[in-house]
């Protein structure tokens, strides 16, 4: 009977010197299957689509390293699981959280293109062009995100280029006033120099010759041109300026040609007058 007990003993002793043996030893184990899930919840992507998941995990995870540090291994390793399974949790949940994200992302866009349309409808590509330039690099940037899978930035940058089209929109109507002067500035000029170029070919009219036929339906052009110009200036006036520009050009070329043929009869009465 005495034998017995004292099997009995130290069967206890040794059990609960093996539970101490345990629990005085470091949960190494534990701890790098809590890392390794770690590994997978950022791998997967939680520090993007599962940040409250991740967060709770990381806590957990802070108080298993604090529990080593003061070598409380039993609680220490109960942490670890606890942290193990909270990172399981938030790799878990990067699905759903992804998801979420390119919905938003998405929702986004449609409001930003409404602004790019809103932008180009009100005359952005003429009358306020840095402004769209601006604008439309920071869509491509949200377009590429987009493709990327990158859903939480491409809700940035779609958010940043909205802002980008808005103001492409307000700064038309300045943008517009600035054209106008430019063109008001032009045709000014212009009707200045077909006057001139007008008396020039009344002076040359017998010299024109084989260029009449071109020069009178030049001249028409440009007498219509310039006046078409004019009403077009306050509701079209990037439209104005082309038009002007092209006059210019019609105008500056028979400059050239009527100082040619001014030269050349010059020319010939000097050489008449020697001879």
């Amino acid at each position: 009977m005495r034998m017995i007990k004292l099997s009995v003993f130290a069967l206890m002793v040794f059990t609960v010197g093996m539970v101490w043996v345990s629990c005085s030893k470091p949960p190494e184990a534990e701890k790098e299957a809590a890392k390794k899930a770690m590994a997978a919840a950022f791998s997967a992507g939680a520090e993007k689509y599962a940040t409250a998941e991740l967060e709770t995990a990381n806590k957990v995870w802070d108080t298993a390293e604090s529990q080593m540090k003061e070598e409380k291994y039993k609680e220490a390793k109960e942490s670890y699981i606890g942290a193990k399974a909270a990172f399981d949790k938030a790799a878990a949940a990067v699905e759903a959280g992804k998801k979420a994200a390119a919905d938003q992302a998405k929702a986004e866009k449609e409001a930003t293109k409404k602004a790019m349309d809103a932008a180009l409808s009100a005359g952005a590509d003429q009358y306020a062009t840095a402004e769209l330039e601006t604008a439309n690099k920071v869509w491509d940037t949200a377009e590429s995100q987009m493709k990327e899978e990158k859903y939480k930035e491409a809700k940035g940058s779609y958010i940043e280029a909205k802002g980008a089209f808005d103001k492409a929109a307000e700064a038309v109507e300045a943008g517009k006033k600035a054209v106008a002067d430019q063109a008001k500035a032009a045709l000014k000029t212009l009707e200045v120099e077909w006057n001139k170029l007008r008396a020039t070919a009344k002076e040359l009219e017998k010299k024109l010759k084989d260029k009449k036929q071109a020069w009178t339906a030049d001249a028409k052009a440009i007498q219509e041109g310039l006046g078409k110009s004019k009403k077009m200036i306050a509701s079209a006036p990037a439209e104005a300026k082309a038009k002007l520009d092209q006059l210019k050009t019609t105008i500056d070329r028979w400059e050239a040609t009527f100082k040619e043929m001014a030269a050349s009869a010059k020319a010939k009465a000097t050489k008449k007058k020697k001879s």
